[in-house]
């Protein structure tokens, strides 16, 4: 019999799938560094620093980063709409915020306190694919796109949706941001790293590729994604139209889902690089590729 009198949620009894989750983010290291600051909050002298300096993610506005105006402009006009007529407006907001911010007001039923899709607003939707238009060439249906907050629920949504048992696996690379590996241990999937070759500027062989595959077939698994971050975090790398076609040839031979994390495709600062999304990459590839797409 359970003791009546005991607490229900302890770290006995907590789900093993979160307590293997280890999110570098929001780890240990994270934890000490808050211990740290409260102590220096407090007047604590002992230490022999007197500032902590986040690095642990890229967050450069804790570093005071100036954040974009236009985006903060148009939020706030679009929350509180009645200021959009005010003559104050003119001078307070940019004109082509006030001009974004009627456009919102005007085709998001409700405004953005109402209850909205479930795949985020129809406008903002539309807004999308039309960039992805231009971004690749190839058509875009904004019925095909999901709205996140952010790139973190989009990955965890994806791995939900595929991880079925402790014998799904999800290739993820190595180095890796650790949201991956944190969301396969939650959804009780099994990791398979590919390594990067550091030597060719981290690039992607498929030879590694392979190895990794066979080591999960193995193993008894199946597996069902490749998650590729391009250009890469925290690595850097930018792969090339050919590589990314390497790639998608050999996902379409051993049959797996391509999950493209393209979150820092503006951040290409070297020489010669260029960004190729694997949509515009797979679109180019004829029709052989259509029906797998």
């Amino acid at each position: 019999m359970p003791d009546s009198g005991a607490k229900v949620l302890t770290t006995a009894t907590f789900n093993p799938k979160v307590v293997k989750a280890e999110y570098a983010v929001r780890g240990a290291l994270v934890l000490r560094s808050n211990e740290y600051e409260n102590r220096l909050a407090n007047g604590d002298k002992s230490l022999p620093f007197d500032k902590i300096i986040p690095c642990n993610i890229g967050n450069p506005q804790v570093l005071n980063q100036e954040p974009i105006e236009f985006h903060r402009q148009v939020l706030a006009l679009v929350n509180v709409p009645g200021l959009v007529d005010q003559p104050e407006a003119q001078k307070l907001f940019q004109p082509d915020a006030i001009a974004r911010a009627k456009f919102y007001i005007d085709n998001i039923p409700g405004g953005t306190g109402a209850y909205g899709h479930s795949k985020g607003s129809a406008v903002v939707r539309e807004e999308v694919a039309r960039f992805l238009q231009r971004r690749d060439g190839h058509p875009a249906d904004p019925e095909d796109i999901y709205l996140t907050d952010g790139a973190s629920p989009a990955v965890q949504n994806s791995l939900l949706a595929l991880i079925r048992d402790e014998n799904d696996a999800i290739m993820a690379p190595i180095p890796q941001y650790p949201l991956y590996s944190a969301a396969i241990a939650i959804n009780n999937g099994t990791l398979v790293g590919y390594y990067l070759d550091e030597s060719n500027a981290w690039g992607l062989d498929v030879n590694e590729l392979a190895r990794a595959v066979k080591e999960a077939l193995d193993a008894g698994k199946t597996v069902r994604a490749m998650a590729v971050i391009n250009p890469g975090n925290p690595t850097g790398q930018c792969l090339s139209a050919d590589a990314i076609k390497e790639i998608i040839k050999f996902c379409k031979e051993e049959n797996i889902l391509i999950l493209a994390d393209e979150v820092y495709q503006e951040n290409v600062y070297a020489e010669g690089k260029k960004f190729f999304s694997f949509k515009k990459v797979l679109r180019d590839m004829g029709k052989e590729y259509d029906d797998w797409s």
